[in-house]
């Protein structure tokens, strides 16, 4: 009798499960329909494209390779430090 009842209680449970998800994918869509959908996501993808049409401006691989050097040589291998930093901890 035991398994029966714990069958009807995870059948009881599946059930309400099944419910609440049903529920959840209940939409009103009347704000989709509006005339000015979709204006935020396209002014902010004309915000991102510089010129539609053209080739772009970008790095080729030289120019890519002689900044990467540039910035391994100067942040890669700080100066020396002009003078030294003390500090004086006392009790």
């Amino acid at each position: 009798m035991k398994i029966q009842n714990r069958f009807r209680l995870g059948l009881l449970a599946l059930l309400v499960a099944a419910i609440a998800l049903g529920a959840g994918c209940a939409t009103d869509d009347e704000w989709m329909e509006s005339a000015d959908f979709g204006d935020a996501v396209r002014h902010t993808i004309a915000l991102q494209t510089e010129y539609p049409g053209s080739a772009g401006t970008g790095m080729d691989a030289q120019k890519a390779a002689n900044v990467m050097q540039a910035y391994r040589e100067d942040v890669a291998k700080p100066k020396a430090a002009e003078r030294d930093i003390r500090f004086r901890v006392s009790e």
